[in-house]
């Protein structure tokens, strides 16, 4: 997918003083969201996005500090700031019967709106959730300060880091994420990079990769949450996933009431490029 046809289907929203990205397609009642991960933005779905619109409308938007949307200078925007404008932005667009699918850091964002929503202080017509290859680490045994281990999303977001060095350099590490690299045509690598050099986003990487940190702090938050939650669930996850372990996947699915854990075999941290077939068909059955 080349950046200029992507850029071309969708359009700004000023969302609480940032300009955001939004693709807006399909004419559903039923409403799909889907929150991208670190490193990157919505172009990752360009391949499964044209069957999800004959299902559902699906909201795409780039989060703050990537893709098209705005990249503040020398600021941290965490977990917390990107939800308060994906709620506002929801209002903007008056969705409704939402399904929201989150994949790596868009998880911890939706475990923030799961939060809240848990509270009289919004009013979301939130109906099921989709987790997609989550780098939220919800083993509690092993997430403590008393141990030295590194949290999933931590782990992701440093080696994001280094290979945003130099396009080069991306362009072979990029490829470990998958299972079958030639899946991820030279097309959408340039793509990524475009994106993710698009208003000086690599000068800014740093401000941007904290929420591993975050996510250890609001951890307790969220699993009373998740504890609490009611809503069907569904966690897909690709099997081969170099970030997101086999057991991480199954530990979070067995603190969720009604929720169903889907493998993907022979697939990366990446299905909606490498098995999008596969994912469609999970997201829809």
């Amino acid at each position: 997918m080349e950046v200029k046809t992507w850029s071309e289907k969708g359009k700004m929203f000023s969302v609480l003083g940032k300009e955001i990205f939004v693709i807006d397609e399909g004419t559903s009642e039923n409403t799909l969201v889907i929150l991208h991960g670190y490193g990157t933005s919505t172009i990752d779905y360009h391949k499964i996005l044209p069957e999800l619109t004959k299902n559902y409308r699906v909201i795409l938007h780039d989060l703050v500090g990537f893709g098209f949307s705005d990249k503040p200078n020398k600021q941290y925007y965490s977990i917390l700031d990107q939800t308060d404008i994906i709620l506002e932005l929801w209002k903007i667009l008056e969705l409704k019967n939402i399904t929201l699918m989150s994949h790596n850091l868009g998880a911890a964002i939706a475990l923030e709106i799961l939060a809240r929503n848990k509270t009289t202080l919004l009013n979301i017509d939130l109906k099921d959730l989709i987790f997609l290859n989550s780098t939220v680490s919800f083993n509690y045994e092993i997430e403590d300060e008393g141990h030295n281990n590194v949290s999933p999303l931590q782990d992701f977001s440093s080696k994001m880091q280094l290979m945003f060095s130099s396009f080069a350099f991306y362009k072979v590490k990029v490829k470990d994420f998958f299972y079958d690299a030639s899946l991820f045509s030279e097309e959408d690598i340039k793509a990524r990079w475009i994106l993710m050099d698009h208003k000086d986003g690599r000068e800014i990487i740093d401000f941007l990769a904290n929420y591993g940190t975050e996510c250890r702090l609001l951890w307790n938050r969220w699993f009373s949450a998740l504890d609490k939650n009611l809503l069907p669930c569904k966690i897909i996850f690709g099997k081969n996933d170099i970030i997101y372990s086999e057991v991480e996947a199954g530990h979070f699915a067995n603190h969720i009431r009604d929720c169903k854990l889907h493998n993907i075999e022979n697939c990366g941290h990446y299905p909606m490029l490498e098995k999008p077939k596969e994912l469609i068909n999970l997201i829809l059955n």
